[in-house]
């Protein structure tokens, strides 16, 4: 996992020019526990090591939501990320796989961005749903 991660991390960091902090998409606790990896940080944290900024742990997840991957963009309720702390600057959220954009829309929201911090989405993957 550690080369396809190093590999999928140099092509993010390629599209990350201007960034001043990593902000992961944090996986669901009891997915965590269950599987033992958290895909989005260990990818944030390759990207921070590349381009030498910082990974906040700025949001938490509930214990658990159902898979959005797969399925229809009518049944994808908004996950209900909390923020731990804020965030300042220009800041990417990173994610390992992108369908919709549901994910990610409630880890923006989460954050309470200010109007002055611009945010940027990154992921490994984009499924085309339809």
């Amino acid at each position: 996992m550690a080369g396809v991660t190093e590999y999928l991390a140099r092509a993010m960091a390629e599209r990350a020019d201007g960034v001043d902090a990593l902000v992961a998409v944090p996986r669901a606790p009891l997915r965590r526990w269950r599987t033992g990896v958290d895909p989005a940080r260990e990818l944030a944290i390759a990207v921070g090591r590349l381009l030498a900024i910082p990974v906040i742990d700025a949001l938490a997840a509930p214990m658990w939501w159902p898979r959005h991957a797969g399925r229809p963009q009518s049944m994808r309720e908004p996950i209900a990320f909390r923020s731990r702390r804020a965030v300042t600057g220009v800041v990417a959220i990173v994610d390992d796989v992108v369908t919709t954009g549901t994910t990610l829309h409630s880890a923006a929201a989460a954050l309470s961005v200010p109007p002055a911090l611009a945010l940027v989405a990154t992921s490994a993957g984009r499924v085309q749903v339809g």
